[in-house]
């Protein structure tokens, strides 16, 4: 199980660091990847970013850890793609997050600045 959220700001859609994902109707990711992934060739998309959250059983671990990766998951550097490319389903949770992902030098800036300004209005 892997945790989304939409995804409404533009820049974000745009960044590579963040992991889109499509989920189909069964609730199941369709296709992971760090471009803008469904393509906006018509009306606007309904974005939505991986979280990262996963949930494995001990068995889907074992299995996860056996898979070799594929060209996919070696491309995007997106480990759900192995269990994609492998034809195993990966089950999709949306949640509601306004958290700060730290995948850069300079999220970890931004994510010191939020924490010092929440530190701060505490003492208050």
């Amino acid at each position: 199980m892997n945790a989304y959220t939409e995804l409404d700001d533009a820049c974000a859609v745009l960044d590579h660091n963040v992991v889109k994902v499509v989920v189909g109707a069964e609730g199941n990711a369709l296709m992971f990847s760090r471009q803008p992934i469904p393509y906006p060739r018509g009306d606007r998309p309904r974005y939505l970013r991986q979280l990262g959250l996963y949930g494995f059983t001990r068995t889907a671990l074992s299995l996860f850890r056996q898979l070799p990766q594929g060209p996919l998951e070696r491309a995007e550097s997106v480990e759900m793609l192995r269990l994609v490319e492998h034809g195993h389903g990966v089950r999709m949770l949306a949640v509601t997050d306004d958290g700060l992902a730290v995948d850069t030098p300079e999220d970890l800036s931004t994510a010191h600045a939020l924490l010092r300004s929440r530190t701060q209005g505490r003492r208050q």
